[in-house]
């Protein structure tokens, strides 16, 4: 574009001054011959007055005027004809001319033309400027008596501007060639910045950040180069800080403890934290906002229609979900997702169930006593109270379902204080190996009355703890005779303890009935049996381990079941070493 309008300029230009030049040229070639004529008119015509010596007339003007080679003259009458040329020697090298300008001079006015073709005496082609000028007669000064009829060759005219041409033309490639090398290097000015800012802003937008471009200049280009590196630069710094909101976001969603999903207005899967996958037991392929509709039963319309929450708990795979729904909108007008929050009530919904199973179970652990004291003592006073050896049966089985009744009291209160943190406990420095001897001397008759057999593996050292030597003596106790009570005659009840690096292991281990796996998770719950009808033919209230389970825990102990159906049960104590600070 640039050269293009050099050429243009160039051209213009140029074709102006050849115009011009053109003009200068045919203007002084009118007045050379305008002047000529005149010469012609006062030297020859007007001294030899007599038509027959014009011809000599103008060969002593030409001898004269030797300045005038390319011009030639002639005298025509008043008709055209010519009576005298400069180009003749004598009458017989006479031609006649017939153009315009004669015409315009016979008729008494004087012309001139340019570029007109003739030939000269040598019958050579070329191009001629003419004149003719009228010679009025000297009486009559309307009467046309002569015609001076000039010309001019105008190949030295043509020839000096078809130089000016050539020179312009030669002017003009080299201002094009000029042109072209300052266009060069004025445009690398320019397009290489721009070019650079494009390949820079590309790689920009393909997420490579780190873009700089150098600042060369202060012009508008240098400006744009600065906004550019600007732009950049605040461009990193947002997009930084968006990724770090978003790594924060990430981990906070995938380290809740509650599962969130979105989907778009399509109800395609937007976002998931991995909690969702748990909780559902699925994988990605499978969720939509379609499939989580279904398994809630919601209708799609419900959603869309509604702006508030809508709360539904469901069961999937042994777990109580509550499942929220959240219609967002970008505007006010249309619901543009649905955010679903997960929330796992299955401890919430189990600490209910236990709720409902203790109630029961403490109604229940009463009622059974209650109804046998007030059987009895309806016998008694519908008349069993006459009969003393009836009436002292009756009254001792009262008192076996008060002593009952009480024993549930205690325990139910000992649990109650441990839930309300006023237990209190007298620890001292106490040794385990020797309160486990006394455990096994308590319970020692209990085990020969069942032709039972207890043995405890003395390590013969001190095991010293900081503990209440009553709850622990609880605990073992309470062990030691589940132990014997779910165990046949016959059975061996093996204590042993171990030391370890920071804690003791006692563990008390028999060849009993045992218990299912599934049930070793709950012995420790409240009113938990594994055969209700066994447990309580034996006595049991389901609340021992329980307890015991707290004493442990209150002491920093921990207390661990193994067992196998049919093959018996281990329970292992551990207690934390006694360390003189």
């Amino acid at each position: 574009m640039y050269l293009t309008l050099v050429f243009i300029v160039m051209l213009v230009s140029g074709t102006f001054i050849i115009l011009s030049l053109n003009r200068q040229e045919t203007d002084k070639a009118r007045n050379e011959l305008i002047q000529y004529a005149a010469y012609i008119e006062e030297q020859i015509v007007d001294q030899y007055k007599d038509p027959e010596n014009f011809q000599q007339g103008f060969t002593n003007f030409i001898v004269s005027n030797s300045s005038a080679r390319n011009l030639r003259g002639h005298i025509l009458d008043s008709q055209g004809k010519t009576i005298a040329s400069s180009t003749a020697t004598d009458s017989s090298g006479l031609r006649d001319y017939n153009n315009s300008t004669i015409i315009a001079a016979i008729n008494g006015k004087p012309s001139f033309n340019s570029g007109r073709k003739g030939s000269d005496q040598n019958s050579q082609v070329k191009e001629w400027l003419s004149y003719a000028s009228p010679v009025f007669n000297v009486a009559d000064k309307q009467k046309v008596e002569y015609i001076i009829f000039v010309q001019m060759d105008a190949t030295t005219i043509r020839s000096g501007i078809s130089r000016t041409v050539g020179t312009i033309c030669i002017a003009v490639l080299i201002a094009l060639a000029l042109a072209g090398i300052l266009g060069v290097i004025f445009a690398a000015t320019i397009t290489d910045p721009i070019v650079m800012l494009t390949k820079k802003a590309n790689l920009l937008a393909k997420g490579r950040l780190e873009q700089h471009v150098a600042v060369k200049s202060n012009d508008e280009i240098g400006q744009l180069t600065r906004s550019f590196n600007i732009m950049a630069k605040e461009l990193r710094k947002t997009l930084t800080e968006m990724e770090s909101q978003n790594n924060k976001l990430e981990i906070i969603m995938h380290n809740m403890t509650d599962g969130i999903m979105a989907f778009d207005e399509r109800g395609f899967l937007l976002h998931a934290n991995k909690i969702c996958y748990e909780m559902l037991d699925i994988d990605e392929v499978k969720i939509s906002l379609s499939w989580l509709l279904d398994k809630l039963g919601i209708d799609k319309n419900e959603i869309s229609d509604k702006t508030h929450d809508i709360d539904i708990t469901i069961e999937e795979n042994e777990k109580y979900i509550n499942v929220n729904l959240i219609p967002y909108s970008v505007s006010r007008r249309n619901i543009n997702g649905i955010i679903a929050v997960l929330h796992d009530i299955t401890k919430l919904q189990q600490l209910d169930d236990m709720r409902k199973e203790f109630v029961a179970n403490v109604s229940h652990e009463i009622g059974t006593p209650l109804t046998t004291v007030m059987g009895y003592t309806d016998l008694l006073l519908d008349g069993a109270i006459d009969d003393k050896d009836l009436a002292i049966n009756f009254l001792k089985e009262i008192s076996v379902a008060a002593e009952r009744m009480k024993l549930l009291r205690d325990d139910l209160l000992d649990l109650s204080r441990f839930d309300t943190k006023v237990n209190k406990f007298n620890k001292t420095i106490i040794d385990l190996v020797s309160l486990i001897e006394g455990c096994v001397r308590q319970n020692i008759i209990v085990a020969t009355n069942k032709k039972q057999t207890i043995t405890f593996e003395n390590p013969n050292r001190e095991m010293l703890i900081f503990a209440d030597m009553a709850r622990i003596n609880q605990v073992l106790t309470n062990i030691v005779s589940n132990a014997m009570k779910y165990s046949p005659e016959g059975a061996t009840i093996h204590i042993t303890a171990e030391e370890k690096k920071l804690s003791y292991y006692v563990s008390i281990a028999d060849n009993g009935i045992g218990m299912p796996k599934e049930a070793l998770s709950r012995i420790f719950e409240r009113f938990y049996r594994v055969d209700k009808a066994r447990s309580r033919a034996l006595g049991g209230n389901g609340l021992g381990l329980a307890i015991a389970k707290e004493i442990m825990d209150a002491h920093h102990g921990r207390i661990n079941a193994y067992s196998e159906l049919g093959k018996g049960t281990t329970m292992v104590l551990i207690f934390p070493k006694y360390t003189d600070l």
